[in-house]
């Protein structure tokens, strides 16, 4: 992307002002890195202030939490505490007093951090002297969803020396443990506090499994709800051999729609159970499960949509955005989250998507692609892809580019019918040489109700500017998310009529045919500076 706008002081501008902190200790330090895996820099922070008791830069600021994610009206506030296991001490003896001093007190930070926020969500800071703001505003009202997380590190050597060196070493769950004084068999948590807001209970084995599994925003928060649901379901004993053992099962079970439902989200009108129990058949069966393995597989390509997401908040041009781009910081904030907010099975069809599209468009050429199943209230995704003219300078092609990149995401309201919510990104040609080491750009259009005149004006729009071509391109990934054996990525591409559907080349065709044009190009362009 184009170099920043330095600050007076020669430090690269940024749109936002990202928490530099890496916490404070080994734990925080874990900590940090996982959440910036799952959350990115811009939606999760570590170590974070309040201003209670300082005034006029007197007194001494409070750490409000080791961490927070803020992601929309989800706000994940996590403590994290090692506290050394007494091994030296019978179990009897040393289980609640690291419980007390782990569990609990975590647990009265949490509550007592969440208090705050509701109550003064403009006072936490990035810095203990609380003169750094979040760069991302906590939410308030009543669509807001805390969710608390508390990290417990110490005891993992211990908790498999009594569980006889079996399983991972981690907490078994049992729901009937309700109440601090109820947490009485070592090793296993239920409910602390179940007068309070619910407290998730991770040690250090299961917060880095679930995090490095369930690494977007979006699938971390769908488990934390689906958990809280399973163990907070009344008149319903859940336990389990360790968390390990309901990651797998949530993983492994769907309906047909791809909601995970099965033990986490029964059907209405069923009865409930009494009790479910999870064995240690669930993880080892996921651990050996080949279409698990090739799930792993198949997801290697969707993080380049995380290098994607992570190049807008790094290299993002705040010159080029107070130019051309006339929205606020928040707004700016909204359309990154939209990209952010994809599950890692859709940024799987998602990069695959952008990543075909640079692989396939011509040289000199313009490629459009839009990503969109026909479901209402589904984000819809426009690809375009623009050669740079010789005649022009980057920062005109630049500003090109963004012109027809809003013109591509304007008209793509005609082919998405149920489309309200649309995010463009534009790419340069890859087989070109800009001199400017590349950029990208986004746009984004919320807007649910058209006229007719607004409809029939994008329509001439569409026909003046050539966009979308003789046939547009409908791109959607045919693949499960555990794929089966031997199953291929297909894409669909359907023509702009809904006339016959075609199928595209696979990825590694479609790359080797891109590379042969490369060649065709080089040896094209060779044969030109022999004759000169």
């Amino acid at each position: 992307m184009s170099d920043d706008i330095s600050q007076s002081n020669g430090t690269p501008r940024q749109l936002f002002d990202l928490g530099d902190s890496v916490g404070v200790n080994e734990s925080e330090r874990i900590l940090t890195k996982l959440c910036q895996r799952s959350f990115l820099r811009l939606w999760s922070q570590t170590n974070i202030y309040t201003d209670e008791g300082f005034k006029n830069g007197k007194g001494g600021t409070k750490e409000l939490c080791d961490a927070i994610a803020i992601f929309g009206q989800d706000v994940i506030i996590f403590s994290d505490k090692h506290i050394e296991f007494q091994k030296d001490k019978p179990l009897e003896v040393s289980w609640p007093r690291w419980y007390k001093r782990a569990v609990l007190h975590s647990c009265h930070q949490l509550h007592g951090a969440k208090s705050w926020i509701q109550r003064f969500p403009h006072r936490a800071f990035l810095d203990p002297k609380c003169l750094r703001a979040l760069p991302v505003s906590i939410p308030t009202g009543n669509a807001v969803q805390f969710h608390l997380v508390a990290v417990t590190r110490g005891c993992r050597e211990a908790a498999l020396s009594a569980q006889g060196n079996e399983g991972l070493g981690s907490f078994g769950v049992s729901s009937s443990l309700k109440g601090n004084a109820h947490h009485n068999a070592p090793f296993v948590i239920g409910i602390p506090e179940p007068g309070r807001h619910f407290v998730h209970v991770f040690d250090e084995v299961t917060i880095e499994l679930l995090m490095q599994e369930f690494d977007t925003a979006i699938d971390f928060i769908s488990y934390l709800k689906a958990r809280e649901d399973l163990l907070g379901r009344a008149g319903t004993d859940v336990s389990a051999f360790g968390e390990e053992e309901l990651m797998a099962a949530y993983l492994r079970t769907m309906d047909e729609t791809g909601t995970r439902h099965v033990f986490f989200n029964l059907p209405p009108g069923e009865d409930q159970p009494d009790q479910i129990i999870f064995d240690g058949s669930h993880y080892r069966g996921l651990s050996t499960d080949p279409g698990y393995r090739r799930k792993k597989i198949a997801d290697q390509i969707s993080y380049e949509w995380d290098a994607l997401v992570d190049r807008f908040l790094q290299y993002g041009d705040p010159g080029l955005h107070e130019q051309y781009v006339e929205q606020t910081t928040a707004e700016t904030e909204l359309g990154l989250r939209l990209l952010a907010a994809e599950p890692r099975f859709k940024r799987r069809q998602l990069a695959q998507s952008f990543i075909g599209a640079l692989q396939r468009v011509e040289p000199g050429g313009r490629l459009g692609r839009l990503v969109y199943s026909g479901i209402a209230g589904e984000t819809v995704f426009v690809f375009v892809v623009v050669s740079k003219r010789k005649s022009e300078s980057y920062a005109e092609y630049r500003q090109y580019r963004i012109s027809i990149l809003h013109a591509y995401v304007m008209t793509a309201r005609l082919m998405a019918e149920l489309g309200t919510t649309f995010v463009g990104i534009a790419f340069d040609n890859p087989n070109e040489e800009n001199g400017a080491g590349g950029s990208e750009d986004m746009f984004v259009l919320v807007k649910e109700d058209w006229t007719e005149d607004e409809l029939r004006e994008l329509e001439r729009k569409r026909k003046e500017l050539n966009l979308w071509g003789a046939s547009m391109e409908y791109w959607r990934l045919k693949q499960d998310e555990f794929p089966a054996e031997n199953q291929a990525v297909a894409m669909q591409r359907v023509n702009i009529n809904n006339e016959k559907a075609t199928r595209s080349n696979s990825a590694p065709d479609a790359k080797a045919k891109a590379m042969k044009r490369r060649k065709k190009s080089r040896q094209k362009s060779q044969r030109a500076n022999r004759k000169k």
